[in-house]
C-alpha cells in the first residue's frame, strides 16, 4: 500500500515537472529563435554592426583575426588586474568590456572555454601555457603593445638602499650576460630546471620576496617547488646581498598592497613598470621588455576531435575517468599531456562530455558499446588504449584462499567447454530478452552464503533490470554459487568501496568489472580472468552544422514534449524503474526517522548527565561531540563500517542510523545546552524556594520554556540530516541518491532522474517540516487554544 501511494505521488509530480520543464524550454527556445531572428534582421538592416557580448562570434564562422575587431560593441577583454595597459586598453577599445583576472590563467580558460572573447597579456607568458598543454586558442601575430618589466620594491623596507642595491645587481647581471642566460633558459626554450645556487653563508637578514606562483615561465610551481625566472632572480639577488630568500606568495590584487605595507622587501613576478604605478611604489631598472598581444579561441582546434581520427588527436585535452577504476592510468600512458577529470559515474562521464566539459572519456569496450547504443550522439575510437583482464576479488585470508581455489577450478572447466566464452558473449551483444540468469534467491546455500559486493551500475558486467540486479559478472557468480552448492547475497554499493568491503570481510568477493593490476593484487586476490578486453575512448560524434533555428514555434514544442515524453518512460516506466525510487525513498525514510529519534534521545540523555556539571561526564561528551563534527561524514560512516564494526556481520543501513544517530545526537546537545542558557537562572532558584525538586524543575518548568527556542534550529537540523543522507551508497546502502544514479545509468538521462530524487526530497523535507511544525504550535502558548492551555487544570476552585 505504502509502495502504490509513493509511486502516484511520484509520477503525478514527475508529470507536472517535466510539464513545467518542457513549458520552460520551448519559451526559452521560442526566445531564442526569436531574439536571433531580430538580431540578423537588424544587422541585415545597418542599425547594428554587432549582434554583442560573444554572438557575434556564435554566429560567424571564425573568430577573432585582428586587433582591429576588438573595437566591436560587448567584445570582452581580459585582462591582469591593475595591468598598465587597462587605461590604453580603455581609449581603444571604449565600447569593449574589460574583465580584470587576479589569475591570469583563468582568463586563459575563460577564452579556452568561449567565457571571454580575447585575452591581453604577455606573448611568451601564452606561448608557454599553450606549450604546456593549454588548448583551444592560438595568438594573433600582430603585437598591441611592450611592456617593460622591473622589480618592484617596497617603499618602507628595512634594508637599507635596496633600491640601489638592487639596480648595482641587475647591471652587473647584465654585464656577464647572467639575464640574458635566465630569458633564453626560462622564456625562450621553456626549460624548467633551477640552476643550483649557492645560498650566502651565515645570512644576517632574510629578503621577503612577493610573487604569484601562477605567472608562466616567470614564477609558477613545478611540484610543490616555486620556479621560473623571477624565482631565480631573487635567488641570486639574495645570495648577492648575503641574505636568506623568503617567498610570500600573493594574488595580483594583493601583491602591491603587500609591498607598501611592509610586509614584503620587494616584487618578483613579471611585474609591468609603468609611470602611475611608480607613483605608489619605487621601481628598479628594466629587466627587459615583453610584447603585449592578444589570445583569442581557437575554433578550428575546439572542433578538431574527429570520430575517425587517430587517438593522439586528444592528448593535450580534458579526458574523463571514473573516480577509484585505473583508467586515469592508462589515460596517462597513453595521453601523457591530457588533463584528467575525475568523474563519479557514467552518466556524469557522458553528461560532462555532451555539455563540453571534457574531450572524451576512457572506458572499457563492451561498456563503451553499450553508450553507444543507448546514446547515438557517441562514438568510440577505433584504437586500444590498452588491454586488461577483469577478475572476481576475493580476500587475502584462509577462508578467501579456499574460495579463491575452488573458483578458479570451476572457472577453468567453464572455459574449456565453451560455456564461459557464450555467457560474456549473451550479454555483451545478445537481445536484452535472452539475457536470463539463475534465480540466485531460491539457491539451497548448503555450503554456507557468500555475499557479493558490486556496483550496479556497469553495463553489461552489473546493473538493474527494473528493481533485480543483473549482468554478465551476477551471472557467473550465480552460477558459480549454484554449482558450489553456496547460496547468494548481492550487496550493492559505490565503487569505491568494493575493495575495503572484501578486505575487511563484509563481502566474500567482488565483481564490478575490476581490472587485475599488480597493484591490486597486492592486497587482495584475483581469480582467473574471465573477460579480456580493451580499454577505448568515447568521444561525441562529428559535429554537424545546427539547423538555422527557422523551424515554427509548433515543431519546436513538439519535439520537446516528445524528448521529455521518451525521457519519462525511460526513467519510470521501462522496467518498471519507479520501483527503484520507492525502494529509495523506504530506505531514506527508514535512516532518517531512525536517526532523527535514536539521535533525539541520545542527546536528551547526554545533556541529563551533563547538564549538572559533571566533570567526567562533560569532559567526555566534549571529546566524542570533537571527534564526531570534526570528521566529515563520508569518513565517519567509512571508519565505523569497514573499520569499527568491520569484524561485525552488520546491516550497512544500521551502520547508517548509527552514524548519523552521532552526528544528530551532537547536535540536539548543542541545541539543549543553548536553549536551556537562554532560560534565566533566577526561575531555577524560585522554583527550589516553592519546594520544586531539581528533576521537577527542570521537567515542569525549564525545558517547557526551552523547547520553543530549540525547535527552529531543531527542524534546520532535520534538513541538513535528511540531505547528508545522499553518502549511504558508500557502506553498499541502496537510498534514494543511490537509486537515482543507478537509473541514470541505466538510461544516461541526467534529467529526469536528478529531478525526481530532488521532488521527493523536497517532499520529504516538507513533511518532516510540518510535523516539527506541529509541535512547535503545541509548544506556543500564543498558537494554542486556552482550553489546551487549561487542560487538566481546575478553573472554579
Amino acid at each position: 500500500m505504502v509502495k502504490r501511494i509513493l509511486c502516484c505521488l511520484l509520477l503525478s509530480l514527475m508529470l507536472w515537472a517535466g510539464a513545467v520543464c518542457a513549458e520552460g524550454a520551448a519559451c526559452a527556445r521560442i526566445k531564442y529563435d526569436n531574439n536571433r531572428a531580430d538580431t540578423q534582421t537588424a544587422l541585415r538592416s545597418g542599425k547594428r554592426d554587432t549582434m554583442g557580448k560573444g554572438a557575434a562570434k556564435a554566429e560567424s564562422e571564425s573568430s577573432i583575426t585582428s586587433l582591429g575587431q576588438l573595437a566591436q560593441p560587448g567584445i570582452r577583454i581580459a585582462i591582469g588586474l591593475n595591468t598598465p595597459a587597462e587605461q590604453t586598453l580603455r581609449q581603444d577599445y571604449p565600447e569593449a568590456v574589460l574583465v580584470p583576472y587576479s589569475d591570469i590563467f583563468l582568463a586563459y580558460m575563460d577564452v579556452a572555454k568561449g567565457r571571454a572573447d580575447v585575452c591581453i597579456s604577455a606573448r611568451k607568458e601564452m606561448e608557454f601555457a599553450i606549450r604546456n598543454g593549454l588548448s583551444g586558442v592560438r595568438l594573433l601575430e600582430e603585437n598591441y603593445a611592450s611592456n617593460k618589466i622591473a622589480v618592484g620594491i617596497s617603499p618602507v623596507t628595512a634594508i637599507p638602499d635596496l633600491k640601489g642595491k638592487l639596480n648595482t645587481f641587475i647591471a652587473e647581471s647584465k654585464a656577464d650576460g647572467t639575464l640574458d642566460d635566465m630569458y633564453e633558459r626560462w622564456v625562450l626554450r621553456g626549460e624548467e630546471t633551477m640552476p643550483d645556487i649557492p645560498e650566502a653563508d651565515n645570512p644576517s637578514f632574510t629578503l621577503r620576496v612577493g610573487t604569484t606562483g601562477s605567472v608562466m615561465p616567470y614564477s609558477y610551481y613545478v611540484g610543490t617547488e616555486l620556479a621560473g625566472y623571477d624565482i631565480e632572480l631573487a635567488r641570486r639577488f639574495a645570495a648577492w646581498l648575503g641574505a636568506k630568500p623568503e617567498f610570500g606568495v600573493f594574488d595580483f590584487g594583493g601583491i602591491v598592497p603587500a609591498a607598501e605595507t611592509g610586509r614584503i622587501d620587494c616584487i618578483m613576478s613579471n611585474l609591468f613598470y609603468s609611470e602611475e604605478r611608480d607613483e605608489g611604489i619605487p621601481f628598479s631598472d628594466v629587466l627587459f621588455e615583453v610584447e603585449i598581444t592578444a589570445m583569442v579561441r581557437d575554433q578550428e582546434q575546439q572542433a578538431s576531435i574527429t570520430a575517425n581520427g587517430p587517438i593522439e588527436q586528444l592528448d593535450g585535452k580534458r579526458i574523463g575517468a571514473a573516480t577509484g577504476t585505473t583508467f586515469d592510468a592508462v589515460v596517462r600512458k597513453a595521453l601523457p599531456e591530457a588533463e584528467i577529470v575525475y568523474i563519479n559515474s557514467a552518466a556524469d562521464l557522458i553528461a560532462a562530455l555532451e555539455a563540453g566539459k571534457i574531450d572524451g572519456f576512457a572506458v572499457d569496450e563492451p561498456a563503451a558499446r553499450q553508450f553507444c547504443r543507448e546514446d547515438t550522439r557517441l562514438t568510440v575510437l577505433d584504437e586500444y588504449m590498452d588491454t586488461f583482464e577483469f577478475g572476481f576479488v576475493l580476500p587475502k585470508t584462509a577462508e578467501g584462499e579456499a574460495l579463491l581455489e575452488e573458483m578458479d577450478a570451476w572457472l577453468t572447466s567453464l572455459k574449456e567447454n565453451g560455456e564461459l566464452e557464450q555467457l560474456i558473449e549473451k550479454w555483451t551483444n545478445g537481445p536484452e530478452e535472452e539475457k536470463t540468469l539463475p534465480d540466485y534467491d531460491a539457491f539451497p546455500a548448503l555450503k554456507g552464503i557468500l555475499t557479493l559486493a558490486t556496483e550496479g551500475d556497469y553495463v553489461p558486467m552489473t546493473y538493474y533490470r527494473g528493481s533485480r540486479i543483473v549482468g554478465a559478472e551476477i551471472d557467473l557468480a550465480a552460477r558459480f554459487c549454484e554449482a558450489s552448492g553456496y547460496g547468494l547475497e548481492i550487496k550493492v554499493m559505490n565503487f569505491d568501496g568494493i575493495l575495503p568491503a572484501v578486505k575487511t570481510g563484509k563481502a566474500d568477493f567482488a565483481a564490478a568489472g575490476i581490472t587485475i593490476t599488480d597493484e591490486r593484487r597486492e592486497s587482495v586476490n584475483f581469480s582467473m580472468p574471465y573477460y579480456t578486453g580493451g580499454t577505448v575512448m568515447v568521444v561525441l560524434k562529428d559535429r554537424q552544422t545546427q539547423a538555422s533555428g527557422s523551424a515554427d514555434t509548433e515543431n519546436a514544442e513538439k519535439t520537446i514534449l516528445d524528448s521529455i515524453k521518451d525521457s519519462f518512460n525511460r526513467t519510470f516506466i521501462r522496467e518498471d524503474r519507479w520501483q527503484l525510487f520507492v525502494d529509495g525513498v523506504q530506505t531514506t525514510l527508514v535512516i532518517t526517522v531512525l536517526s532523527i529519534l535514536s539521535g533525539t534521545a541520545l542527546g536528551f540523555l547526554v545533556f541529563m548527565l551533563c547538564r549538572n556539571g559533571n566533570v567526567f561526564a562533560n569532559g567526555v561528551t566534549r571529546f566524542c561531540i570533537w571527534l564526531v563534527q570534526g570528521m566529515p561524514m563520508v569518513v565517519l560512516l567509512m571508519v565505523l563500517y569497514y573499520i569499527v564494526l568491520g569484524s561485525v556481520a552488520i546491516n550497512g543501513i544500521a551502520v547508517a542510523v548509527i552514524g548519523f544517530t552521532l552526528t544528530f545526537g551532537a547536535a540536539v546537545f548543542g541545541l539543549l545546552k543553548m536553549g536551556v542558557g537562554t532560560i534565566d537562572r533566577g526561575q531555577y532558584e524560585a522554583a527550589y524556594a516553592l519546594g520544586h525538586s531539581n528533576r521537577h524543575t527542570f521537567f515542569r518548568i525549564i525545558l517547557p520554556q526551552a523547547i520553543p527556542h530549540i525547535l527552529p534550529a531543531y527542524k534546520g537540523e532535520i534538513v541538513g540530516l535528511i540531505k547528508a543522507t545522499a553518502i549511504v551508497g558508500y557502506i553498499a546502502v541502496q537510498d534514494l541518491t543511490k537509486m537515482g544514479d543507478i537509473v541514470r545509468s541505466r538510461t544516461y538521462e541526467a534529467f529526469f532522474p536528478l529531478i525526481a530524487v530532488t521532488v521527493i526530497y523536497f517532499i520529504i523535507e516538507g513533511l518532516l517540516g510540518f510535523l516539527v511544525s506541529k509541535i512547535q504550535i503545541r509548544m506556543n502558548p500564543k498558537k494554542r487554544k486556552p482550553e489546551t492551555i487549561l487542560k487538566g487544570v481546575k478553573t472554579h476552585d
